[in-house]
């Protein structure tokens, strides 16, 4: 058996991976595959020829990742930039806008930035903005850079967009030529990024990557793609990966449900990406490390001796059907701790009484950024869309439900995150009904 630790020194030293846990299993599979095409079996002599040989070493990192993507992945992030954050950036800054993917792996996700700007703009998306991919792994990239994809790559793609975008080749299908060749694919390490040759970017996606990376690199990582930003710049990272990157190296911002890392801004709000005459979509002010002051003018709150207690007392006023009173109070709170999953949920349930069902998406949605194992937002989000308080999304209300089976099937009496309050329905009844109405909805799916 070959000894791991000089394998994973030299790749974290080289690529910054983080090869511990299930990732052990792929580096072992991958020394054998190395030693089999080598006919070297001596440790020393392997890590020398994969210093010294950077096509070996290519062939070597392209094994220990799961390049597992597929288009359209995390859409609410897709429609945002297409239809909120890149239009105002236009208006402000004027074009080309350049975009990078990095981590882009086989190519998924900057086709369908391509795709999205193609659907808004037409043509004139070429010449607004530049879209560039990059990733590590030579071999990836050149499946990227073909354009050829097949299967699961398309399991989130509406049938109408596959339609317009791809054509038959053979089995597989091709990315249409005018956006292949409207993406620059280019080799690219997250912790020697070669800022002076790849320029500054107005928006950087480092989606669904950061897991390969423990805390200290993906500090590090965020500082180089600090460089690469341009002003005014966002960083998005993946929705489960968006509070494990929040590290004091760029300020966590959200607009309209979507989360991203900007430099801090002299100003209160997220600078130049909401209208000034136009603040309540921003749920959240910029997270604060002001220690908790009670106002002077609300006597009620003054009282409280505790946030806790604060958190208990909404929940009551919350089941006294109190909602406008609720509603003030979790304000205050959220003011104070903008993360708390209770607080969160309350202000979602708040909201959806009030009949403010989008503001209750959003919190639920908060909610779970925070918890993914909060299944009560995960329910009650799946909610708003069964009972039509919201346009029916059938996807996301299927997730939805599936989520909290799931959380349910793995510990029966799982509190959700929850640490102050209890879960507003019983994990009984919730894994009853989300059962019950997945049913329905993959029986309905299923006629005609």
């Amino acid at each position: 058996m070959h000894s791991l630790t000089p394998f994973k020194d030299l790749v974290r030293r080289r690529c910054g991976l983080h090869l511990e846990g299930l990732a052990e299993a792929r580096l072992v599979k991958a020394i054998d595959t190395l030693q089999a095409e080598t006919n070297v079996s001596d440790t020393s002599s392997l890590i020398a020829q994969l210093a010294q040989n950077d096509v070996l070493f290519n062939h070597f990192i392209s094994q220990l990742t799961v390049n597992e993507t597929y288009f359209y992945r995390e859409p609410e992030a897709l429609d945002w930039l297409a239809d909120v954050h890149l239009p105002k950036r236009l208006a402000e800054k004027g074009k080309p806008l350049a975009i990078l993917s990095a981590g882009c792996s086989s190519g998924e996700e900057p086709y369908s930035i391509a795709i999205a700007l193609f659907e808004r703009y037409g043509e004139r998306a070429k010449q607004l903005f530049h879209i560039t991919g990059g990733d590590v792994d030579q071999q990836v990239l050149s499946k990227a850079q073909q354009g050829i994809y097949s299967g699961m790559s398309f399991r989130a793609l509406s049938p109408a967009l596959k339609h317009r975008y791809f054509r038959p080749e053979g089995r597989r299908f091709k990315i249409e030529e005018t956006l292949r060749q409207w993406i620059t694919f280019r080799s690219f390490n997250v912790l020697q990024p070669n800022t002076d040759k790849i320029g500054l970017f107005d928006v950087i996606l480092f989606r669904n990557v950061s897991i390969y990376f423990d805390e200290s690199t993906r500090r590090d990582i965020q500082r180089h793609l600090q460089q690469l930003l341009a002003p005014n710049g966002v960083l998005l990272c993946g929705v489960t990966e968006t509070l494990g990157n929040d590290l004091g190296v760029l300020e966590l911002q959200q607009a309209q449900g979507v989360f991203f890392f900007q430099e801090a801004q002299a100003s209160a709000l997220p600078a130049n990406d909401e209208p000034h005459d136009n603040d309540d979509e921003w749920l959240v002010p910029p997270v604060q490390v002001d220690t908790y002051s009670p106002s002077e003018d609300n006597a009620e709150f003054e009282s409280l001796t505790s946030f806790n207690e604060a958190l208990l007392q909404a929940h009551q006023l919350l089941n006294q059907n109190a909602f406008s009173e609720a509603a003030a109070l979790l304000s205050k709170l959220l003011a104070q701790q903008p993360w708390s999953v209770d607080a969160l949920l309350l202000a979602g349930l708040v909201a959806r009484w009030q009949q403010g069902f989008m503001d209750a998406y959003d919190y639920f949605k908060r909610a779970i950024y925070v918890a993914p194992e909060c299944w009560p937002a995960h329910f009650f989000q799946a909610e708003l869309f069964r009972l039509g308080e919201l346009n029916d999304a059938p996807t996301q209300r299927q997730r939805g439900y599936a989520a909290v089976i799931r959380l349910l099937d793995a510990s029966k009496q799982a509190d959700g995150g929850l640490t102050i309050i209890e879960p507003p329905i019983s994990p009984g009844d919730a894994y009853f009904l989300a059962t019950r109405h997945l049913r329905a909805q993959t029986a309905t799916q299923g006629v005609g």
